[in-house]
């Protein structure tokens, strides 16, 4: 018994050390190259429908095939209530949506601040689906209802 573990062991050490990743460092956007912020995130609200228009700009969209929009209930925007919609565009040079605000807040909410940012959904051949970064400043609209 005391001979097999002594022969196992240096073969377990081994294992170990063969198979530890080498990879220390935390993937980033920067490795995929395609990747890019949205900017100028606007949303106006309309008082009349009850509607967040949500508009934004990206330079290139090559490979994009949708956007997600995200809403929050913070300025601070992950530290709030974040809600993810992907916006179901057929037309990816659209880029606005159209957020109704009953399905979020409910009636009695008279009135409230809400924050939304925008990012890009990448499909290439080595990226399925690849949700890209957000944009650096979320857009706020003053939710005022009568």
């Amino acid at each position: 018994m005391k001979k097999s573990i002594i022969f196992l062991t240096p073969i377990l050490i081994l294992f170990i050390v063969v198979s530890c990743s080498k990879e220390h460092d935390a993937p980033t956007f920067s490795k995929y190259g395609i990747a890019q912020k949205p900017a100028n995130v606007v949303a106006s609200y309309d008082t009349d429908t009850d509607i967040v228009n949500v508009t934004w700009d990206i330079i290139e969209t090559t490979s994009v095939v949708d956007f997600i929009v995200s809403v929050s209930d913070s300025s601070d925007f992950d530290m709030g209530n974040v809600n993810p919609y992907i916006t179901h565009s057929t037309d990816i040079t659209d880029m606005s949506y159209l957020f109704e605000v009953k399905n979020y807040l409910s009636a009695d909410v008279d009135s409230t601040i809400l924050y939304f940012t925008v990012s890009a959904v990448y499909k290439e051949e080595n990226l399925n689906y690849f949700i890209g970064p957000r944009a650096d400043v979320p857009a706020s609209a003053l939710i005022k209802r009568d």
